[in-house]
């Protein structure tokens, strides 16, 4: 029997990195690499804040993906979905960029917090134009709450660590 709702759970499942860079920041852990394991990264790359920020990378360029699904899949050629895939990939270049130039920051992960509340800006405004699922929109609203706080904890701990 298929579940109709694995993209819920997939949802939450996404968000534990985040929850786990977090807790990981919080337990000042900074680093992933295990010295009985020395090879599972190269060095520099086991940091928490850089593989979290590499994956944040990832789900919001995701999530952009996902926007210009729903547009594709509405078929309306309205200045409400031009106006979303033009913002979909204003997200997705302006985090491309910021990473470029600033990775593994805590500028990065609060602009990455920024992008995922605009995404669910956005979903909320789908959610009433009934484009989106009900349960679609309370579940991103309560993994966009839990990825939001994960990221503003891991910025904040990174940038008072850096003091």
């Amino acid at each position: 029997m298929l579940n109709k709702n694995v993209f819920i759970w997939l949802m939450y499942f996404g968000a534990l990195p985040f929850i786990a860079g977090a807790l990981l920041s919080l337990l000042s852990i900074d680093s992933l690499s295990i010295d009985a394991l020395p090879i599972i990264m190269p060095s520099g790359l086991d940091t928490v804040i850089h593989v979290v920020s590499l994956y944040a990378l990832v789900i919001v360029v995701f999530m952009a993906g996902v926007l210009w699904g729903v547009m594709l899949s509405v078929k309306a050629n309205t200045a409400f979905s031009q106006t979303n895939f033009i913002i979909s990939n204003v997200i997705t270049l302006a985090l491309g960029i910021i990473y470029l130039i600033l990775p593994n920051s805590s500028i990065f992960l609060v602009v990455t917090a920024i992008a995922f509340l605009w995404l669910l800006v956005i979903d909320k405004k789908l959610l009433q134009q009934q484009l989106i699922a009900n349960n679609y929109y309370h579940a991103r609203k309560r993994v966009s709450a839990m990825v939001v706080l994960s990221l503003l904890i891991l910025a904040t701990n990174n940038y008072l660590n850096a003091l």
